[in-house]
């Protein structure tokens, strides 16, 4: 069965609609980035929600590109100066998945590749990032998200009109005079609103991933058409849209929303559930057989947050492994400490410290093309998959310790509320 592309491309329009909440480009550019921006349109600063979910971002632009729109609130700024309209189109937005067997690395320099060849290349600004969630069901979800410039960018590094009048000339090539001037129509400067660019976009992301998959051996083929397309007749599921999403994120169900739940348990999502309850108890029996700091750790962060975390800004090691829903699995991590038998904090820092040291000498070995090189390229990524648990265990250490000190400040808080309150 393939994997099915996850796409969503859409134009956003100043003061939002109904595909794009974000009033303005830099709204927009703001939330991809999780950059606080000063729109100097409006004269509001966007501050994006927290999130520790961004792996990378960076601005591509054509080679005749002013370069100080590498700066993110530069560029879109002066986006949001060119258009006048109150209703003004700002930009095009676009969403698309990728496998989350692949490293950071590799989703980096595939999206970089995909970008240049598919739009910088063509004469647009590319604003991107890449973030790798995870849904209240456990799944990770790595992905990308594009902002896209309209107009084009002359040899002056001006911005280029979105469309041009084009005289109509008569038998002998002269203008036709009409009552209101002379016959004329407009014609876009640019191809990049064709119908037809969705769906090759689509299409040669989709090739890319798949090239990409061959290349790493990775059994997983993706599929860019849908189930019509295809003549099959399994259902698929609908776009929820934005205030649809934003109501079921609220617990308030939807038409929509149940029509796509409807499909996803027909499509076997009855059994992901029922695997993944087994994965949970298994957990919580392991459990209690077994008592140290670092175990007690990873049952108050599954208490919390259902799984653990995972350090994606930060982390050094997390970045080169792939299956990363592996370390989220509190089973996994369990097996992990007491195999290496690490039941306080500061065995977890030696073992860090020692692996960290082991991993950088056998680099360096394989670098300088000492002894056997596959068997040293095996010891790497037996010393990389350790120091990633290693390190996903350490930063939810330092997450779960400033979590318990704010819900110490906030109850300490409570209680002076209460207080000044009885007292009244």
């Amino acid at each position: 069965m393939p994997k099915w592309m996850s796409t969503r491309f859409s134009v956003m329009t100043r003061g939002g609609n109904k595909h794009c909440s974000c009033p303005s480009a830099i709204d927009a550019a703001g939330y991809i980035s999780r950059e606080e921006l000063y729109s100097e349109y409006d004269g509001h600063t966007y501050k994006p929600d927290p999130k520790e979910d961004l792996v990378h971002k960076e601005i591509d632009l054509p080679e005749n590109e002013p370069k100080e729109y590498q700066d993110r609130a530069a560029l879109w700024n002066s986006v949001e100066a060119i258009e006048k309209q109150h209703n003004a189109q700002l930009c095009r937005m676009f969403k698309a998945s990728l496998p989350n067997d692949w490293t950071y690395e590799v989703a980096e320099e595939v999206v970089r590749k995909y970008v240049k060849d598919n739009f910088v290349s063509k004469g647009m600004c590319a604003d991107g990032a890449i973030n790798d969630s995870v849904n209240e069901k456990g799944q990770r979800n790595l992905h990308f998200h594009l902002l896209l410039t309209l107009r084009a960018i002359d040899e002056n590094g001006k911005w280029m009109p979105k469309q041009k009048k084009i005289y109509i000339l008569d038998k002998d090539g002269n203008k036709i005079r009409t009552k209101k001037g002379y016959k004329s129509k407009t014609e876009k400067t640019t191809d990049w609103d064709e119908p037809s660019k969705a769906k090759m976009w689509r299409k040669n992301l989709t090739e890319l991933i798949n090239e990409t998959n061959d290349a790493l051996k990775i059994n997983e083929h993706w599929e860019h058409r849908s189930f019509k397309e295809l003549g099959m007749e399994e259902l698929p599921t609908i776009h929820l849209g934005s205030r649809a999403n934003a109501l079921e994120k609220k617990g308030i169900r939807t038409e929509r929303g149940d029509y796509n739940r409807k499909v996803m348990e027909i499509r076997g999502l009855i059994d992901f559930i029922t695997r993944t309850s087994a994965s949970i108890e298994n957990f919580k029996a392991k459990i209690k057989d077994t008592s140290n700091e670092v175990i007690e750790l990873i049952e108050s962060v599954c208490k919390r947050h259902k799984i653990l975390q995972l350090p994606i800004i930060s982390g050094k090691f997390l970045r080169k492994v792939s299956h990363r829903e592996r370390l989220q699995d509190p089973n996994n991590m369990v097996a992990f400490v007491e195999l290496k038998n690490i039941t306080t904090f500061d065995s977890l820092q030696g073992y860090l410290a020692e692996h960290e040291e082991k991993y950088d000498r056998l680099n360096k070995k394989l670098s300088k093309g000492e002894d056997d090189p596959e068997y040293i390229k095996k010891e790497i990524k037996s010393e990389l998959s350790g120091l990633a648990f290693a390190e996903v265990l350490d930063y939810n250490k330092t997450n779960e310790d400033r979590e318990r000190a704010n819900d110490k400040r906030n109850k300490e808080q409570h209680k002076v509320e209460r207080k000044h309150r009885q007292e009244r």
